[in-house]
């Protein structure tokens, strides 16, 4: 299917409609947050700091009406079907439109005097559960919302738009309202090309992803090799879905990303990020396809200052405690027990290890003994990409020409921004290991569903010998009693088929078939399960298990950088 997301290269993001303004049956009626370490303020700000995605002008997001022409895109109803948190945001000056948590708009005078709108981190690292009416806000968490959905039906809708001249002339005289120049707003839309069909090499295949989960390390590699260094067939199929992840204590982790490529350098991580969602870069000419010279080579809308800042913030953030009074109270004799088999069966992976530094080692488990879904590893590990504008080879891997582009245009942000050399982090080298870390899980309990793809819908799923081949995946009622999401499909939830490559649920098996793949231990009876959810409900800084590691583990086939062309996994094809 084709992706807009991956396929147009242009500016911008609004929303003019206040939160409320739609209810739905399903709409919760009560909001309960968690104190997470971080005053509301604080949060309010984290939630619309502009990090440098640049997608739309945002008078034009203000405008523009869905494909079908029954209202404006961005009204909340059609907002909350597509999974983003329309409730109780704050109008001000960081939010003039009202939009959901996690849509920025820049400051005019850097980005050439039109306030344009994007993403930041929280718009898909925020979450919330649902029981009962009362919603959970999970700062940090998993969000739910289908990006693919919100940038195919985007897409479409302007598209619709450039084709209809009746709805083109209110789009332009509700962009103009809303602040767009009268002057502009007819030469800048045409020269966007919104009539114009896709260039050759932007159709990929998407898998099917619901709320919830995206190819995000994919979606980087297709932006950088494909989009920005204008070479349509280095795009990539995005068959490799993976949860969003949480982001408590993300900084205190020796690896992150879900297989382990990246150490810990924030801002080099972040750089990424912006980059794979829509960041602004200037690798090449747009109009020739020709490397542009330094520095504008390595200049991007990447802002310094508010991704340091971000990440700080971030620091601060604590995992979420179970909210009793909502999911009801934690049976402490259970918990007590369930940690005692917490740690017989599942903290030699899982538990803390805190390293000199006080940070923690995490383990990175080979593919091999963990048997899950591959697909984002081997992806990452095998897929190759003609980087020959850059020096590097015609078959050059994501992690080396990332290691490149990267470290250049950190540097530049420091040059650019004045950085003390104090303040400057090293050079990041991207790694390549096979197979995924295993982070410690306190908070867990509010981060459904399970497994790095999503293909697992409760704990008490993971922890048994079977598990269900299909669920609706994308609601946000929560089951307390297993630890996940129940089965009921919610707005725009689709039925997860884990029999699709990518999809899989295999693997991490507690099971007595001791030649069954990705087999972790022996069956563990029900009332032994219970006793492990009891304890990640239970579970805080203080009572998790703990030890010391005088220095990091090593990363799985550091040894051979080309493992995974040798590996037969569909989902690296």
């Amino acid at each position: 299917m084709s992706k807009g997301w991956q396929s147009v290269l242009i500016a911008g993001t609004a929303l003019t409609v206040a939160a409320g303004a739609f209810a739905e049956a399903d709409t919760p009626t009560k909001f309960v947050a968690i104190d997470q370490n971080i005053d509301p303020a604080t949060l309010t700000r984290y939630h619309h700091t502009d990090q440098g995605t640049r997608l739309f002008p945002a008078a034009w997001l203000a405008a523009i009406e869905k494909a079908d022409g029954s209202a404006k895109f961005m009204n909340a109803e059609n907002l909350r079907r597509l999974g983003f948190l329309v409730d109780n945001v704050v109008v001000d000056k960081m939010n003039p439109f009202g939009w959901p948590l996690g849509f920025t708009v820049s400051d005019p005078k850097t980005t050439g005097g039109i306030p344009v709108a994007g993403f930041t981190c929280a718009l898909c690292h925020t979450g919330q559960i649902e029981y009962k009416g009362t919603a959970v806000r999970i700062e940090g968490g998993q969000a739910m919302i289908d990006l693919p959905g919100f940038i195919d039906g985007l897409f479409a809708a302007f598209a619709a738009t450039a084709k209809d001249p009746s709805r083109q002339a209110r789009f332009f005289a509700d962009a103009i309202k809303a602040g767009y120049p009268t002057d502009r707003i007819k030469s800048d839309f045409e020269a966007a090309g919104f009539g114009r069909a896709a260039a050759p090499g932007t159709t990929l295949f998407q898998l099917e992803t619901g709320r919830g989960r995206l190819d995000a390390v994919q979606g980087i590699a297709n932006q950088v090799f494909a989009s920005d260094l204008m070479v349509p067939t280095n795009g990539k199929s995005l068959d490799a879905p993976v949860n969003f992840p949480y982001l408590w204590d993300i900084w205190r982790l020796s690896w992150v990303q879900y297989n382990g490529f990246l150490p810990p350098q924030a801002t080099s991580r972040n750089i990424g990020e912006v980059l794979g969602s829509r960041g602004e870069a200037h690798l090449v000419d747009r109009k020739t396809g020709a490397l542009n010279p330094e520095p504008l080579r390595w200049q991007t809308s990447i802002q310094l200052d508010n991704i340091v800042w971000m990440e700080k913030t971030l620091e601060s953030l604590h995992a979420p405690t179970w909210p009793a009074d909502v999911l009801g109270p934690i049976d402490r004799a259970k918990a007590a027990r369930g940690r005692e088999l917490f740690v017989a069966n599942c903290a030699g992976c899982h538990g803390i290890k805190e390293l000199p530094d006080g940070n923690w080692d995490v383990a990175v488990v080979s593919l091999k003994h963990i048997g899950t879904d591959p697909g984002q590893a081997t992806n990452w590990a095998g897929r190759t990409y003609d980087a020959s504008k850059l020096g590097l080879s015609a078959e050059t891997a994501a992690f080396n020409g990332l290691d490149i582009a990267v470290n250049a245009i950190r540097k530049q942000l420091y040059a650019d921004n004045n950085t003390p050399v104090a303040e400057q982090e090293p050079d990041v080298h991207f790694e390549a290991p096979c197979g995924y870390k295993a982070r410690p899980l306190i908070g867990v309990w509010a981060t459904p569903p399970f497994l790095h793809n999503g293909s697992v819908r409760t704990v008490y799923d993971l922890l048994s010998d079977t598990r269900p081949a299909k669920f609706n995946s994308g609601g946000r009622e929560y089951d307390p009693v297993h630890l996940g999401y129940t089965d009921d499909p919610g707005p725009d939830s689709i039925v997860l088929d884990t029999s699709v490559p990518g999809n899989s649920n295999a693997g991490h098996w507690w099971t007595d078939d001791t030649s069954r793949p990705g087999r972790i231990g022996p069956k563990l009876a029900d009332a032994d399960k219970f006793a492990i959810i009891e304890f990640l409900k239970a579970a805080n800084y203080d009572n998790y298990p703990s030890v010391k590691r005088a220095k990091p583990a090593a990363l799985p086939c550091q040894d051979d950088k080309n493992w995974a062309r040798n590996m037969s996994a569909p989902a690296a094809k």
